[in-house]
């Protein structure tokens, strides 16, 4: 396998936004409470570009011949003062493109992320699956991840 992972550039972001709209459409297709609005692209790919900006946020892309396969997006967090873990790492989507599922890209984003989160001097890394991606809540369960918390929601 000749994927490369690598930081992403400004001039990925049009192919990134396609491939992070695949990713929220599946969500919104599966769950409750993930409808997304007007016009998700934009508002999506606003945060993206101002993630270039900060060094607080990393985005991943894996690349193979030119075309990005995967993505992940790892953020630095702080949390409030009563944690004994005031910051941590969170891990904010994770991406690979259908056809290439099962071929170790996702592991190989994921360790990058870790080591990104790692060398900020953190020790934790958190993220937020959906407990109906049975496929997904599997592979953060083989990458090592516990679940520790689980969200509920009401509609009023």
């Amino acid at each position: 396998m000749s994927v490369e992972v690598r930081e992403l550039k400004y001039e990925d972001i049009e192919e990134l936004t396609e491939l992070w709209y695949e990713l929220a459409t599946m969500h919104q297709d599966i769950m409750q409470g993930y409808e997304l609005s007007e016009e998700p692209r934009k508002e999506w790919k606003s945060i993206i570009e101002d993630g270039l900006e900060k060094k607080g946020m990393v985005t991943l892309v894996a690349e193979e011949k030119g075309k990005i396969v995967g993505f992940v997006n790892a953020v630095h967090r702080k949390r409030p003062a009563f944690f004994v873990r005031k910051e941590v790492g969170y891990i904010l989507d994770l991406f690979v493109k259908e056809d290439r599922r099962n071929e170790g890209i996702g592991k190989k984003l994921v360790k990058r992320a870790e080591r990104w989160i790692k060398d900020r001097g953190l020790k934790t890394a958190i993220l937020t699956v959906s407990p109906e991606n049975h496929t997904a809540v599997k592979f953060w369960e083989d990458q090592g991840y516990e679940t520790y918390l689980l969200k509920k929601r009401k509609e009023l």
